[in-house]
Formats: C-alpha cells, sequence, structure tokens
C-alpha cells in the first residue's frame, strides 16, 4: 500500500522547504525530519485533497540497495507503517516529516526498521505508545 494522496508530499520546493526548515531526529539506520507545514508550497492537484493529518514523504538512496525491488518493498512496508501511525491524527494535521533511510538499515528486517521508526516518530513527538 501507499501513502494516501492527502497525506503525500509532492513538488521539489516542499523538499527544499523540509531540508532547511526541519527539525531533525537522527537514528543509526533513519533520519527523521519534522516541520510546520507550508501551504503555499503545494501544488494545486494536492490542494483538492484535504487532509485531516499530517504529510509524510519516504527517502530510499540507492545506497540502502542497488535493487529496486528490494527499495519498493521497504518504501510499500513503511508508507503502510506511516498511514496507520499517523492517519487521522487532528493534533498533527500542520506537520510535513521526511523520513530517510541510512545504508546502514538493509542489514536489519521489516519489523526492526518499523520500531525504529516508532522511536524517532515518538522522539519527534508525533506517536505515543
Amino acid at each position: 500500500m501507499v501513502l494516501p494522496k492527502s497525506m503525500r508530499i509532492r513538488g521539489y520546493k516542499c523538499f527544499d522547504y523540509i531540508h532547511k526548515s526541519a527539525k531533525k531526529f537522527n537514528s543509526n539506520l533513519m533520519l527523521l525530519k519534522v516541520t510546520k507545514a507550508n501551504e503555499n508550497l503545494i501544488t494545486e492537484f494536492a490542494k483538492g485533497s484535504s487532509t485531516q493529518s499530517c504529510r509524510c514523504a519516504l527517502s530510499i538512496s540507492n545506497k540502502v540497495s542497488k535493487k529496486a525491488v528490494v527499495r519498493n518493498k521497504i518504501r510499500r512496508t513503511l508508507h503502510t507503517h506511516l498511514k496507520r501511525r499517523l492517519e487521522n491524527r487532528k493534533e498533527h494535521k500542520q506537520k510535513w516529516i521526511l523520513l530517510s533511510l541510512k545504508p546502514s538499515s538493509i542489514n536489519l528486517s521489516l519489523l526492526d526498521m518499523q520500531l525504529e521508526c516508532d522511536k524517532l516518530l515518538s522522539r519527534a513527538g508525533l506517536f505515543y505508545d
């Protein structure tokens, strides 16, 4: 599964904004960037879909795995995980989240990646057990 359109971040201006103004949360496997939403940067196509939760993006580089099949499997798993954790959370409506995987993350199982994602989300104050 992928993220619903209302939860996606699209466009290079949005990513530039996140990279410049986000608060960063590091771990050995992932980097989480969280910033306040800037609705002026969202494209007209994405504005039509109103969101009840935060917007998210996931970045997995070729350094994680050269095989697109592996990267897509990780992406689908983490998209489903983020959707389950953050969908319909109105308190985070004005947040944008970018999750980047580091090359060392390929050595772990998908479950361990989800647990690491939960740790970063809780450190950022976006998810509570």
